[in-house]
């Protein structure tokens, strides 16, 4: 009987039917639950997020662009400039636009007189430090405006905002040193994009190169400085001088932004013209080989957000 005294062996770790549960396969329910029911909230989310796209894409048209563009919100004025200026990189169609091109030309030239008036506003708006805050934020958003249809001009492979863009790009705009510094950065950006969109628009089918060409021979017939405009991009398209070596040339002397004539030796590159034009562009180039980034001491600084 002395067995029955004897201490219980535990369970053996290979019974089955003791320690660990045994591994039962997989049921069909629990394959459903483990791979389709994800594969189905994926897939939902994937379809939301196409839905918006092409809701997106659906406001991208031309009167889309406008209306937004014209919005009296100004936020959503210079959003709207952000997301043309994307998009004309990508739509060769909307960017060979040239009626398109021509209004935003025009909304170019009246955001440049509007960045002028909100620059006095914030001059005149005293002491009140309220009042100083709405007239910066104002200014600010006023200024992204001024960037965002630059850069947009900038991505149309047509050439109607050259003369807007070359006088920016010389004269800059405002009397607050880093204002027009700022704005002059931006011009001569944009000018090295419109370069390169001659090419762009040189890779076009034939049928729609001279499609666009006729709708530009119709604007420069009508009135007005947008007929102005369009009778350069003529000229541009044609390969003669629209001004743009003689306004990057202003660029290049510039004594105090070293950036600025850094990003004119860039636009330079893709920029042709007439034999004078040439030679004052290598001229140019030359003149900015040997800058060796030296300034003035009253140089201009620019910090991001400024």
């Amino acid at each position: 009987m002395s067995h029955m005294n004897e201490p219980t062996p535990p369970p053996s770790p290979l019974d089955p039917n003791k320690g660990l549960p045994a591994v039962v396969p997989p049921s069909g329910r629990h394959i459903v639950q483990l791979f389709l029911i994800p594969g189905l909230i994926v897939a939902g989310a994937v379809t939301i997020l196409l839905g918006f796209s092409w809701l997106a894409g659906g406001n991208r048209t031309p009167e889309q662009f406008l209306k937004n563009i014209d919005s009296t919100n100004a936020d959503v004025r210079w959003r709207a400039a952000n997301d043309l200026a994307q998009v004309l990189k990508r739509d060769d169609e909307l960017a060979a636009n040239v009626d398109f091109a021509l209004k935003i030309a025009e909304r170019f030239s009246r955001a440049l007189d509007e960045l002028e008036r909100a620059e006095r506003y914030l001059q005149d708006a005293g002491a009140d430090p309220k009042d100083q805050a709405e007239s910066r934020k104002s200014l600010v958003a006023q200024r992204n405006y001024v960037q965002y249809l630059a850069a947009s001009l900038g991505n149309f492979s047509i050439p109607v905002g050259a003369p807007l863009l070359c006088d920016v790009a010389a004269n800059g705009r405002g009397t607050d040193e880093k204002l027009r510094y700022t704005v002059r950065r931006g011009a001569v950006w944009a000018l090295a994009n419109l370069g390169e969109g001659r090419k762009r628009f040189n890779r076009l089918p034939e049928e729609r190169r001279a499609a666009v060409l006729r709708d530009l021979e119709v604007a420069a017939a009508g009135a007005g400085i947008a007929s102005e405009w369009a009778k350069v991009a003529l000229a541009g398209l044609k390969g003669e001088s629209i001004g743009v070596i003689a306004a990057l040339a202003i660029c290049a002397r510039d004594p105090r932004d070293i950036f600025l004539r850094e990003q004119t030796a860039h636009a330079l590159i893709f920029w042709d013209g007439t034999p004078e034009e040439q030679r004052l562009a290598e001229e140019t180039l030359l003149l900015l080989v040997r800058d060796v980034g030296a300034g003035h001491n009253d140089r201009i600084e620019l910090k991001d957000g400024e």
